[in-house]
């Protein structure tokens, strides 16, 4: 009996902890709210919340070394905005070649030919993302970072 006890006040204890961990991965962010975002950078690496030409917020950060930009868009009056975007660029532009090896290799970071911001990567929060799942789009762009630094190194 003590036994079937134990099993059983077990098994609550890990659906309780389930539920706690689905009840987190369950709230829905409907706007990336610089606040929330600027936290979630952090985790990952050093990260200062700014504004950009616009007025709009703006997140500069490093991962894995690289330098990173986080662009927020479809901003109304510079809050509730829509989409963000982490971007990095280098002083020496890609060449269309260039770009379109990196876009034939890798899915989730774009390339883009030209001066600037020659790697993007878009976030839209349309119909609402977990704070889990942003968390997994830092991820993404860390690991994506190290392949950004090595295709710039071979250049």
């Amino acid at each position: 009996m003590r036994a079937t006890l134990s099993i059983f006040i077990t098994g609550l204890a890990l659906a309780g902890a389930i539920s706690v961990a689905r009840a987190e991965d369950a709230e829905i962010l409907h706007q990336p709210d610089p606040t929330a975002v600027l936290e979630i950078a952090k985790g990952f690496g050093s990260a200062r919340m700014g504004k950009d030409d616009n007025g709009d917020p703006m997140i500069s950060g490093r991962i894995e070394g690289v330098k990173y930009v986080i662009y927020f868009y479809g901003c109304e009056d510079h809050v509730n905005c829509k989409s963000l975007q982490f971007s990095t660029g280098y002083t020496e532009p890609l060449s269309a070649e260039q770009a379109n090896a990196w876009n034939t290799k890798y899915r989730w970071v774009k390339a883009y030919s030209g001066d600037g911001s020659n790697f993007k990567m878009d976030v839209s929060f349309a119909g609402g993302i977990t704070r889990a799942n942003l968390e997994e789009q830092f991820s993404n762009w860390g690991s994506m970072s190290s392949n950004i630094k090595d295709f710039v190194n071979e250049k």
